[in-house]
């Protein structure tokens, strides 16, 4: 499975992938309608990428009494069903991120979450500075065991430097 990565010390906070997922997922330029955010830090200097977490127990999910928020077992995005979808916005009040929202299009109205663009996050594709990624977990797993590797073996050597 893959998960999504950010980096905020790369972000320049250009809102390229704000754009991005609202075309997609709308066919507009418009960051309002976007399933990711850019935050801005102000005390730490830092442009900071939003989406959903995905989460592995999925507050919006428990919280849906009709099931029609659900895991892809495929991509592990959380899905939405419109058609079972009564539109009460539990989710978008369980949602500890803030990153499930209601939005109207013309006459109806929908549950707007990051879906993942089914697995080739357009956000991802726009961002030049590669502040945001779509990475194998194992990619990740390697990462976190080589770092923890040289961290043991700096302290173990007094201080060599590597990794």
């Amino acid at each position: 499975m893959k998960l999504f990565m950010v980096n905020p010390e790369k972000c320049t906070g250009c809102h390229l992938c704000e754009l991005a997922c609202s075309f997609n997922k709308h066919g507009v330029f418009n960051r309002e309608l976007s399933n990711i955010r850019v935050e801005n830090d102000e005390d730490r200097a830092l442009n900071v990428p939003v989406k959903c977490m995905q989460c592995d127990d999925a507050p919006c999910i428990a919280s849906c009494v009709t099931r029609a928020l659900f895991k892809d077992l495929e991509t592990g995005a959380v899905l939405w069903d419109k058609d079972r979808c009564i539109r009460c916005k539990a989710c978008v009040i369980a949602c500890p991120f803030g990153c499930v929202s209601l939005v109207r299009k013309e006459r109806s109205t929908n549950i707007s979450i990051c879906d993942l663009c089914s697995g080739q996050p357009k956000c991802i594709e726009v961002c030049r500075e590669k502040a945001i990624d779509y990475v194998d977990e194992n990619r990740i797993n390697n990462k976190k065991r080589e770092k923890t590797f040289y961290k043991v073996l700096n302290q173990k050597d007094g201080g060599m430097q590597n990794g």
